[in-house]
């Protein structure tokens, strides 16, 4: 089975409201969204929860780590975009976007990415 490398970009240069206009673009776009919570006094793993998008958006603050990435990984998989951020706050709050592979160039030239 071939194995495909993951195609990470830069996106630590974007200011907070370009990187959430970002995230408002994706998950316009998104066939999957969710967030995840990891409370370690509750427990080590993290968890689903319920949350609005916008909601989500107010936890996406500085410091944050914002990423966007082309999953590819195994020939078998489907690749996609994976964009979203964990807070590093306690608890922790991870956004998860995926949004179909045939839409990462528009995203990547309107945004001015540049692979890492």
């Amino acid at each position: 089975m071939k194995h495909e490398r993951d195609i990470f970009y830069k996106i630590h240069e974007l200011t907070l409201e370009r990187k959430q206009e970002l995230l408002r673009e994706a998950k316009e776009k998104a066939y999957e969204w969710w967030v995840d919570i990891l409370d370690c006094n509750i427990s080590i793993t993290r968890r689903r929860i319920d949350m609005e998008f916008e909601e989500a958006l107010k936890k996406a603050t500085e410091p944050t780590y914002f990423f966007f990435i082309h999953r590819k990984g195994y020939e078998n998989w489907k690749w996609h975009l994976e964009v979203g951020y964990r807070t590093m706050t306690s608890p922790d709050y991870f956004l998860w976007i995926r949004v179909e592979e045939d839409l990462i160039d528009d995203i990547v030239k309107k945004y001015a990415l540049e692979k890492m």
